[in-house]
């Protein structure tokens, strides 16, 4: 499976768009398209943008190693790219009141 298709697999799994992942990384969703058409891979700074909004290794896209569908081998980390992709956008106020309540909740499960 090509760089491209993986990316379209990992977008499914987390219900994530190809727009969406344009918007987060400053790529134009056009060019996935063309990607996938001409089974190339992005530059070495965008394929790195595009596994860390997917949460899922650089390897893997790649075809570096053997793994399918990261995200659904871990629904773990589903969830924390989730929640990383939201907190790009909380000021640092709201981001400290976030760790706040994480420190709380963490105090809770000790």
């Amino acid at each position: 499976m090509n760089f491209w298709k993986k990316v379209d697999s990992e977008l499914l799994y987390l219900g994530k768009t190809r727009k969406e992942l344009a918007n987060a990384i400053g790529f134009d969703a056009a060019n996935i398209s063309f990607g996938i058409k001409r089974n190339s891979i992005p530059a070495a700074d965008t394929a790195l943008k595009v596994s860390r909004f997917l949460g899922v290794s650089l390897d893997y896209l790649l075809d570096m190693c053997e793994e399918e569908n990261q995200n659904s081998k871990n629904p773990l980390n589903s969830k924390i790219s989730e929640i990383e992709n939201k907190l790009r956008r909380f000021s640092d106020s709201d981001l400290n009141a976030v760790l706040t309540m994480v420190k709380a909740l963490n105090e809770k499960y000790s």
